[in-house]
């Protein structure tokens, strides 16, 4: 091989590391947060067992409502931002879960957006056609019986005010054991 040769190859060498190369890491990356990889799984809810303390949020209408409105009922809360991308991704899940207790008045759903403007909130709502009942706290902070480590954190709370199970991160809530854990939770168990 010619010097000339072995200059042409390393100048293309220096090219692919400066250019190509950091430009393929950044694709790759770019796509990989854009698609996640990582199937939903269905969710291990953590047992636990304590008092939840009432809290304001407001819905996108901006009326406030407290979570002691809800005593006597399953409440489901979900602590969510249009900024963290597994409450993104297991929204259609959670919004599958509401589907399956709806119309029951034994069950509420407070899925509740922190850190984000109405706005943002409304327009990913109308975005993604949820139906669920979707509120925010903007930057408020909740109470430490349900103040989340990570986000999305999910909450169960039983018909006498107390937390009963609580999950971290995104999961696949239209998973049947996430609906038999709503009923047991109905059932008083």
């Amino acid at each position: 091989m010619s010097h000339a040769d072995k200059a042409i190859r390393m100048a293309l060498n220096g090219v692919a590391m400066r250019y190509v190369v950091p430009g393929a890491i950044a694709f790759l990356l770019a796509v990989s947060s854009a698609h996640p990889s990582t199937p939903l799984h269905p969710p291990a809810i953590s047992p636990v067992h304590r008092k939840a303390t009432s809290f304001a949020y407001r819905s996108l209408d901006g009326k406030t409502h407290q979570l002691s409105e809800l005593k006597g009922k399953v409440v489901v809360i979900d602590f969510w931002g249009t900024w963290c991308a597994g409450c993104v991704e297991e929204m259609p899940t959670l919004q599958r879960l509401y589907d399956r207790f709806k119309t029951d008045p034994q069950v509420a759903f407070v899925v509740v957006s922190q850190n984000d403007s109405p706005e943002k909130v409304k327009a990913f709502v109308s975005k993604n056609h949820l139906t669920m009942p979707i509120y925010y706290v903007g930057s408020e902070p909740v109470p430490p019986s349900l103040s989340p480590s990570a986000w999305p954190a999910t909450y169960f709370i039983s018909a006498d005010g107390t937390v009963r199970g609580e999950y971290f991160g995104g999961a696949d809530w239209s998973d049947e054991s996430a609906v038999r854990y709503v009923e047991r939770l109905k059932n008083g168990e």
